[in-house]
């Protein structure tokens, strides 16, 4: 039953992704500030679904795509927390770690790690960071308590899905070559986990963006 459901899931959650774009389509006029990068985020997302699937029908590997997505997937949601943190850090602090994660992801695709494998330095790398900034932005909120009922905050829902995601992502995006190597059950198995924190991700980018108006 188990295994049903994660193969299910497997397959299915892509469309997931529905929900929070339907979302933001509807409450379009009320996104503003570090919700934007949601929203592009959100596109970025979309955009991959469609060309791993063109990828993977026309060379039969898709695993090239990973390697620009993680780039560009981390610059979007620093971006998101570059707004939110103000001044309350140093504001040279997420910009650097930007460079700093672009040159690693680079430098790691050309020498370590082939365009026909997945990027788990990098992938890795950026489940920490992400880790982090959403922990800086909970340490913000409880310092500053300008939030009196965190559960009507977009920033809240969406905060809490980063970190859902990409904790719960951390070791499977760092053993991923070696899972590929495993059974196909065991394979699906690990994927189908992985999809369904995907679509509580995106579950979660969706409470928030139906919160939108609510900024603090």
């Amino acid at each position: 039953m188990i295994e049903g459901f994660l193969m299910w899931m497997l397959y299915y959650s892509p469309f997931f992704l529905a929900l929070p774009v339907t979302i933001a389509l509807i409450r379009f006029r009320f996104l503003k500030q570090a919700l934007w990068y949601i929203v592009a985020f959100l596109g970025l997302s979309v955009l991959a679904q469609i060309l791993a699937y063109f990828l993977a029908k026309i060379l039969g590997n898709n695993l090239i795509l990973i390697h620009f997505y993680t780039v560009f997937e981390l610059n979007i949601i620093a971006l998101f927390y570059y707004t939110l943190f103000g001044r309350f850090y140093p504001r040279w602090l997420v910009p650097a770690l930007m460079v700093f994660f672009t040159v690693f992801a680079v430098v790691s695709s050309i020498f370590f790690q082939k365009l026909t494998e997945f990027n788990t330095y990098a992938r890795g790398l950026e489940c920490v960071l992400v880790i982090v900034f959403s922990m800086m932005y909970f340490y913000k909120m409880l310092i500053e308590l300008n939030t009196k009922r965190p559960e009507k905050c977009p920033i809240f829902w969406i905060n809490t899905g980063f970190l859902f995601y990409f904790a719960g992502s951390l070791v499977l995006f760092i053993l991923s070559n070696a899972i590929l190597k495993e059974n196909k059950a065991f394979n699906y198995m690990s994927w189908g986990l992985h999809a369904c924190v995907f679509a509580l991700l995106h579950i979660f980018i969706g409470i928030g963006l139906w919160y939108s108006p609510r900024l603090k």
